[in-house]
């Protein structure tokens, strides 16, 4: 049965030695160093614009010489220059998807790099024919005026609570926790985003578990474990105490 060091190593011999391939890595867990048994397979390939079809060509026959590809979705991918599928082999564990993105060559270097010494976000590069992969260091400027927009949005559902609470009080469980959610849960999250990830404040819940220290996790988890309309009665001026607080951690690390 293929593992992550298989199919890395099969693609690689077959990628590699082709002239319309510039670079070959991985992203997500794997490059960060979190990876366990329920991590997929996060690949990237720089190819050629021209060449494109012949590099999807290519991965699909290297997966297929393992082993049966038994899942394959084209995704829309919303950037022009990328090219994005899903795929499983048959015999391998559920949980190990491949995510494969193909960046074409001409997509402008400007627009793209890695962090250095980021935490949330990688590279590891198994081929660099091209000096594709590169790494910048974290201008936090580069993200105040999405930073802003993302303050003052928080701030205001911080004043619409009522919208949740409305819900709550006429006993409409459904509206009520899609109104919990927008205007109570999400702004606290966008805080913590601020406060420890401010490069990633879009993340939303994606890893944040990894992200926040544990005490933060496990009042957010508190926040997001509703079951009831009494809970959410009970949570809302709680959640607007603790918003509170956390905006004023932000305003202090922006002076």
């Amino acid at each position: 049965m293929p593992d992550k060091t298989m199919i890395t190593d099969r693609l690689c011999a077959a990628l590699q030695p082709l002239p319309f391939i510039h670079a070959f890595w991985l992203e997500g867990a794997d490059a960060t160093g979190t990876a366990d048994e329920y991590s997929d397979l996060d690949y990237w390939v720089d190819c050629d614009d021209e060449q494109e079809e012949q590099a999807v060509a290519a991965v699909e026959a290297a997966l297929s010489g393992l082993a049966k590809i038994d899942y394959k979705y084209v995704c829309r991918h919303p950037h022009p220059k990328i090219r994005q599928r899903i795929y499983h082999l048959a015999g391998t564990g559920e949980y190990l998807m491949i995510d494969f993105c193909w960046q074409l060559h001409s997509r402008p270097k400007e627009e793209y790099a890695y962090y250095e010494g980021d935490l949330v976000e990688g590279a590891k590069v198994i081929f660099d024919k091209s000096d594709v992969v590169r790494y910048r260091k974290m201008d936090m400027q580069a993200f105040a005026e999405r930073n802003r927009a993302c303050l003052e949005e928080a701030c205001y559902r911080r004043t619409q609570y009522c919208r949740a609470m409305k819900y709550v009080r006429r006993g409409q469980y459904l509206e009520a926790y899609a109104y919990y959610n927008r205007y109570i849960l999400e702004p606290l999250i966008d805080l913590l985003r601020l406060l420890y990830t401010p490069a990633y404040a879009d993340y939303y819940l994606v890893h944040i578990s990894r992200h926040i220290p544990d005490r933060e996790r496990e009042r957010l988890e508190y926040f997001a474990q509703i079951g009831s309309l009494t809970d959410m009665e009970t949570r809302i001026s709680r959640a607007g105490e603790w918003f509170d607080g956390l905006l004023e951690r932000v305003h202090a690390q922006e002076d």
